[in-house]
């Protein structure tokens, strides 16, 4: 019986192999993904995922390299001299991949359909400022805001949701909310198949109007466990591994080490940070708040579970970005310092316990995080370990995603792991976004007595168009948040890249941690 098992699987593991080698050839790179990228809806969040979107769509503007605006869909463009009116000359080259054109009256047609679910987009403060959208020529489209806005640009050249997609593909509802009829863009790569929990397939956009890719096909294939894709990286099965999470550190350390192979890591994209809730007991407490500040040992959660590889963070946002390197004393690690907090606060331990108490209240604090997510799971852990030391009774949760998900959006948890947005939204959406009930960090932030200071400091600074203005209202924002202790930063997010030697050419990291440039990619052999 045993003999008979071992065949069948022996068997279906060549027909596997056979079936990946068949794309094996200097025309197809095969990467490997989760799941699938889903719909490829340029306007819609999960399950589409960001760097399918960005295969196949196009943005007005694109985010460069140090922060320069460069174009994309459009030219060129105009700026009104009170920063409320923003004209964009398109490029007369484009066509969709199915070769109809596109001009200012198709890209009208998706402001126009982006709009009709603007709730959804209102993270993001563009979409509140938008006032109007129109094509003042076949090539000219203009954008109208209600009030300046300085990082118009910027979220005009972000993963999502201002991309482009065929007015074709628009259902007759006129929302793309409710569905696209197909995942039609100007971008250099088309969608070709999609066999569930198996693999999404991509071709060449023949049409493209920049550099035409040099490879003909990506092959996406779903691969769910890391430790899996590792082994098909190693055997050929797939050429590249990209991203975070794609694979364990052990393994990449491993085979950062072997000559067959070549890996690289980004720099600092963005921040994990773990959000403190400032609305449930107990961390509504600031004392509890800067006390798990304190017993965060970067150090230790950097080097042993991360080995090394990525950057302690000190404040919520990265440094790297514009206006967020700003002196501001770190939260240190020192256990004593936690313990005499808590001790001021009341919290004390009782004789011969472990666990300090307040008003007959232990002070347990649930973390919660995605039970499947090893990465997270040892970040709780080790925490835990730490906080004990002071008293603090950490409380893992490990949830299903969608109940953490939804935990998160509501606000049912006080602490949880969450990571800052990348180029090109890095600070201000992250800001922004601060205001809307959904997001995390709202939430987070909704008991804190200086919330409406806070928000009224988040709304100056979207309605600042002077450098030195917005200057000034990111580092009273970040003020605000750093001394009241809300978040715990813990590391910079760097993507992770391996391929084997001599097989691959032109692998690159983007300035956001979405984008995978499989357009500037060689394959060698």
């Amino acid at each position: 019986m045993i003999k008979r098992v071992s065949l069948v699987f022996a068997l279906a593991f060549a027909l596997f192999v056979m079936k990946t080698n068949a794309w094996a050839d200097t025309t197809t790179i095969v990467y490997s993904f989760p799941v699938n990228g889903g719909p490829a809806n340029p306007h819609l969040y999960l399950p589409n995922q960001h760097f399918v979107q960005q295969m196949i769509y196009d943005k007005l503007v694109s985010f460069g390299k140090g922060g320069v605006i460069e174009p994309c869909l459009a030219e060129s463009w105009d700026i009104s001299d009170d920063g409320t009116e923003y004209t964009f000359h398109l490029r007369k080259d484009v066509k969709f991949s199915d070769g109809s054109p596109f001009n200012a009256d198709a890209a009208v047609k998706n402001f126009d359909t982006i709009m009709l679910n603007r709730k959804r987009h209102t993270w993001q403060e563009i979409t509140n400022k938008i006032e109007k959208w129109e094509a003042v020529g076949e090539y000219d489209l203009k954008i109208t805001l209600n009030s300046p806005y300085a990082n118009t640009l910027n979220d005009f050249s972000a993963f999502r949701p201002y991309r482009f997609i065929a007015p074709s593909s628009i259902p007759e509802s006129g929302s793309t909310a409710d569905g696209i009829k197909a995942p039609i863009g100007t971008g250099p790569w088309v969608l070709s198949e999609i066999s569930p929990n198996e693999h999404d397939l991509f071709t060449r956009n023949e049409y493209y109007w920049g550099p035409k890719p040099q490879i003909e096909k990506v092959l996406i294939k779903v691969i769910p466990d890391p430790l899996t894709r590792a082994i098909a990286l190693e055997t050929g099965e797939i050429d590249l591994i990209y991203g975070r999470g794609q694979i364990g550190l052990d393994v990449f350390d491993r085979l950062s080490k072997d000559p067959k192979f070549v890996t690289s890591v980004s720099p600092p994209l963005a921040n994990s940070v773990i959000a403190l809730n400032t609305d449930v007991f107990p961390t509504s407490e600031k004392a509890v708040r800067l006390a798990l500040n304190y017993v965060t040992n970067r150090d230790e959660i950097i080097n042993g579970l991360y080995l090394g590889y990525e950057e302690p963070a000190y404040l919520y946002c990265n440094k790297i970005y514009k206006y967020c390197d700003i002196d501001l004393k770190p939260h240190p690690f020192d256990i004593a310092l936690a313990s005499k907090t808590l001790d001021d606060a009341g919290w004390k331990l009782p004789p011969g316990g472990t666990v300090r108490e307040k008003d007959g209240k232990k002070l347990d604090i649930p973390f919660s995080f995605i039970a499947t997510d090893g990465n997270h799971k040892a970040v709780v852990e080790a925490m835990q370990a730490q906080a004990l030391k002071a008293g603090i009774n950490i409380i893992p949760m490990g949830e299903e995603s969608d109940i953490y998900i939804s935990h998160n959006r509501e606000g049912n948890f006080n602490m949880l792991l969450v990571e800052t947005y990348s180029a090109p939204l890095e600070p201000i959406a992250n800001f922004s976004a601060m205001r809307v009930p959904t997001n995390t960090e709202c939430q987070a932030l909704k008991g804190l007595p200086q919330k409406e200071q806070l928000n009224e400091l988040i709304g100056k600074l979207l309605a600042s168009f002077k450098e030195e203005d917005i200057a000034r209202y990111v580092r009273d924002i970040l003020t605000v948040l750093h001394e009241e202790a809300v978040f715990i930063p813990i590391n910079g997010i760097s993507l992770f890249e391996v391929h084997r030697k001599g097989e691959l050419d032109g692998v690159t990291f983007d300035t956001d941690k979405y984008h995978i440039a499989f357009e500037k990619m060689r394959k060698l052999k």
